[in-house]
Formats: C-alpha cells, sequence, structure tokens
C-alpha cells in the first residue's frame, strides 16, 4: 500500500536544506530579495533561468534579531 506525500517527514537537517524562494527568504529574514541579491549572491541558487531562492537554513541564520 503507497504512502501519501504527507506521512513523509524530512528529518530537521533535510528540513534546513529545502530551497525557499527569495519573497519566503524575506518574510523569515527580514532581508528584501534585493539585500540577498547585493550582500548575500553566494546563497542564492539559480533553480531556472527566472526562478532563485536560498536554503532555508540561510534564511534562518540572517533572520531578524530577536
Amino acid at each position: 500500500m503507497p504512502t501519501s506525500n504527507d506521512d513523509f517527514e524530512l528529518s530537521p537537517e533535510l528540513e534546513l536544506e529545502q530551497i525557499v524562494s527569495l519573497q519566503t527568504a524575506h518574510k523569515i529574514s527580514g532581508l528584501s530579495p534585493d539585500s540577498w541579491k547585493r550582500h548575500h549572491q553566494d546563497k542564492i541558487i539559480e533553480m531556472s533561468p527566472r526562478r532563485r531562492g536560498v536554503r532555508l537554513r540561510h534564511a534562518l541564520m540572517l533572520g531578524k534579531s530577536a
């Protein structure tokens, strides 16, 4: 019996490796997409010619200070 995707859970280490859009990274970190492009170009991953993202761990690492 096949399981649905809802039953599949990633380990915390793998969850941090997922790629999120620059808009999602903006919501998490507070850095605008333009700031990501100017100051953290090394962390941007080009998924297609028009889509870019960053690893969730980078967005959290550069996130808003509490």
